[in-house]
Order: C-alpha cells, then sequence, then structure tokens
C-alpha cells in the first residue's frame, strides 16, 4: 500500500521554492501543483469531511515549539472556500469535526523569501559554489514563494502508534506578490487544478 508520507508534501513544498534559481521572469511561472494518494483507499466508500476555519502557518515560531500563526484571513477564507467548493462538487459533505467525519482535510501554508542576485552581483555557493565578478552594487531582487499543503487523513485507518493514514494530498506553490485579488485568483486556479487531476475524489 502506498502511504503518503506529509513530511514529504512539505519538503516537496521547499522544493518546489527552489525551482528558479535565476529568479522567475512572470508571477505565475512559480504556481505549481502536486497532488498524490493512497491508490487502495475506496474513497467512494466515504461521504463525509471536517476542515478547519483557518490555515495554520509551518514557519519558525511553530518549528521552536511557540503558538502556531495562522494565515491572513484576507488569503485564508479564499483558500478554504475554493477546497469546500471543490469538495461539494465532487459530492462531499462538510460536517463538523465532532460528528465523526469520514476523513480530515488538514491545510497548511509554508513560506520562503528568496533573493537573487543578478547584473553584476556574485553567486553565492548554493549556486554551484564559485563566484562571478564583484561589483560594488550588486542589482538585486527579492520574491517570496508560498505553498499551500492540504492533507487528507483518514480518522477510522490508525497506525500502530494511533497517527491517522494519508489517503490524499496535495501542494499549490506560488509567487506571494500582485493584489489581493490576483494572488486569491491564482491559488484558486491551483486548488481546482489539484481536484481536476484527482477525479477518484468525485464519489457522486
Amino acid at each position: 500500500m502506498r502511504i503518503i508520507n506529509v513530511l514529504s508534501l512539505m519538503a516537496l513544498a521547499l522544493l518546489l521554492t527552489q525551482c528558479y534559481p535565476a529568479g522567475p521572469e512572470y508571477v505565475d511561472e512559480l504556481d505549481l501543483v502536486y497532488s498524490n494518494y493512497d491508490a487502495a483507499t475506496d474513497f467512494t466508500a466515504k461521504k463525509t469531511y471536517a476542515i478547519p476555519d483557518q490555515i495554520m502557518k509551518i514557519d519558525d515560531d511553530l518549528v521552536s515549539g511557540g503558538g502556531p500563526n495562522f494565515v491572513n484571513p484576507i488569503y485564508a477564507t479564499s483558500m478554504l472556500d475554493r477546497i469546500n467548493q471543490n469538495m461539494t462538487n465532487n459530492g462531499w459533505v462538510k460536517v463538523n469535526k465532532d460528528q465523526n467525519p469520514d476523513v480530515l482535510l488538514a491545510p497548511v501554508a509554508y513560506e520562503l523569501t528568496t533573493t537573487y542576485y543578478y547584473g553584476g552581483g556574485y553567486w553565492d555557493w548554493w549556486y554551484g559554489g564559485w563566484y562571478g565578478w564583484y561589483y560594488p552594487y550588486p542589482v538585486t531582487t527579492t520574491y517570496s514563494t508560498g505553498s499551500l499543503i492540504v492533507t487528507m487523513l483518514d480518522p477510522n485507518n490508525l497506525s500502530p502508534d494511533d497517527k491517522m493514514r494519508a489517503v490524499w494530498g496535495f501542494v499549490v506553490n506560488g509567487l506571494l506578490e500582485g493584489s489581493t485579488a490576483e494572488f486569491n485568483a491564482r491559488y484558486a486556479k491551483g486548488i481546482n487544478q489539484a481536484f481536476t487531476q484527482s477525479p477518484y475524489l468525485k464519489i457522486k
């Protein structure tokens, strides 16, 4: 049985943010979508799901053991609404987490900021271990990429140490630039694509 590893999805999100060492030329160049699932899972035997009303951030505070931070609602609400709409379109019914849902959806967000040196600057070691010509005023650009990571967990399928099995998941990676409307539209497109490439989720 193939099992989705949530940490693998997080590692993939980090990898996707580093796919363009030369820097993006257009906003949508970093909009990428990946999905995977447990082929042994019969999704048609399930019907209900629960999802939080916030999206937790994977950040330094969380890693260091502090309290969780959450994505700004002006972005999170749009992403959650899009997820819920796609689940409804695929025949799923949303319930509260205390109503014994068949699956749980766990959304989290990860952000990485990259600084790119060009046009007379120098290459740092992670660009191959060599340095170009140094000039006093290197030209730089900084951009942030963010990943929405959503994992579908089966609360009725536990491991020996009582951890829920992940049966589906997707990553939407995109550039964190543009207006709020542009950002929400691009992530909505990515979420739609994740469901489009997951036809097994359509239960009726």
